[in-house]
């Protein structure tokens, strides 16, 4: 099922969003400036962190509170436990569990968007977008009423919610498991669902661990709902945190670095700091990527209205259109590295310069390749 929608922008139409788009070029340039820089002071600043928290972290025991660890930052291995079961009330499910969370699916039309421009002779352009429509299921309820074709509905879905509970008598050995700590637990399994007592508002039935609302699970329709649960259980657990009184919470560094690790197992200290380590690098590298491309973006957007003059002959446009996007990602590029330099001087002078150094190399070669295109088109 698909529905076909074609739209035309003309050439004077497309100059003036061309013109306006110079606006959200610097608006993109702004913030990706301010995001590489951000992220590079912050990259340093938690690599710091952690180092000094490696350095500092003492292992305790987890049979007795040792007051003279009162604040510090502590590295323990011990079994959790619960007391009072986790309940969904709502829905009569019960958990020996540290934590429980509710997840919730509907069987709806979900709409599909896809849009191909093609460019015409003068400097206009054709827009064609196809929409395509499925059954599926969703995590949120998706809105009918805005779909481009009629015909595919979705009912109002019951006032169901994800929810997640977390206990309250949780404890690891004679400490208790509070606040951060329970809500840096992730590692969630399905849960099995069994004595389920369902309230009698809600009709639905147990079929493979979940709770189903619908006539037939194997065929679901429009409109159906399912309900699955997932718990964290008590187990072995490795932890690093700052001890507070008989629990524990967040440790700030002198680096303003915030210290919390949880994690299932048996797991050393050193390896727990490995992985945070890791995690930071990881995120590191995922916002230089972003910033890199609003950059690229950004630039490009700033020398777009000489791409819609040269539209005018399409082919003509293409060209243009290769060479702005090859002048935006080279600046672009050079720029986001000079980003990257500046908050990394602060911190690491040496590795600072030496990414200077890369930029203006880039910014040479922009320039060397600007003027000897510019001789040429004088010839």
């Amino acid at each position: 099922m698909s529905y076909t929608e074609t739209t035309s922008q003309g050439f004077f139409s497309r100059l003036s969003s061309a013109f306006g788009g110079i606006l959200v070029g610097i608006i993109l340039i702004l913030i990706s400036s301010a995001l590489l820089y951000w992220n590079e002071g912050n990259y340093v600043r938690t690599a710091a962190g952690l180092a000094e928290g490696k350095r500092s972290v003492n292992e305790i025991k987890e049979d007795k509170v040792d007051p003279s660890m009162e604040g510090k930052l502590v590295h323990l291995v011990g079994t959790s436990k619960v007391g009072t079961a986790l309940t969904d009330e709502s829905f009569g499910v019960t958990a020996k569990a540290i934590r429980l969370r509710r997840q919730v699916h509907f069987f709806e039309w979900k709409e599909n968007k896809e849009s191909k421009k093609r460019k015409k002779m003068g400097g206009s352009e054709e827009t064609v977008t196809t929409y395509t429509y499925e059954k599926t299921w969703v995590d949120s309820h998706q809105d009918s009423s805005d779909f481009k074709e009629k015909g595919h509905t979705n009912p109002s879905p019951p006032d169901i919610q994800d929810q997640t509970f977390a206990s309250k008598d949780a404890t690891i050995g004679a400490f208790k498991l509070q606040g951060p700590v329970l809500d840096d637990l992730s590692n969630f399994e399905k849960f099995p669902l069994k004595d389920v007592h369902l309230p009698s508002d809600k009709k639905m039935k147990v079929t493979n661990d979940v709770l189903y609302q619908g006539k037939d699970p194997a065929s679901p329709a429009v409109g159906d709902v399912k309900v699955d649960f997932q718990v964290v259980n008590p187990g072995q657990l490795s932890l690093v945190a700052k001890q507070v009184g008989d629990s524990f919470d967040k440790y700030t560094t002198k680096a303003d670095t915030k210290i919390l690790i949880v994690q299932a197992g048996s797991h050393a200290a050193a390896d727990m700091f490995a992985d945070k380590e890791a995690s930071n690098s990881t995120m590191t590298w995922v916002l230089r990527f972003v910033g890199w491309i609003m950059m690229c973006i950004g630039f490009s957007m700033l020398v777009r209205p000489i791409n819609i003059v040269a539209d005018i002959i399409p082919f003509m446009g293409d060209l243009v259109g290769v060479g702005t996007g090859l002048f935006g990602l080279m600046i672009g590029s050079s720029l986001a590295l000079v980003c990257i330099a500046v908050g990394w001087i602060a911190a690491r002078p040496v590795v600072g310069i030496l990414m200077l150094a890369v930029a203006g190399g880039a910014f040479v070669m922009v320039y060397k390749m600007g003027k000897k295109k510019n001789q040429e088109d004088a010839r």
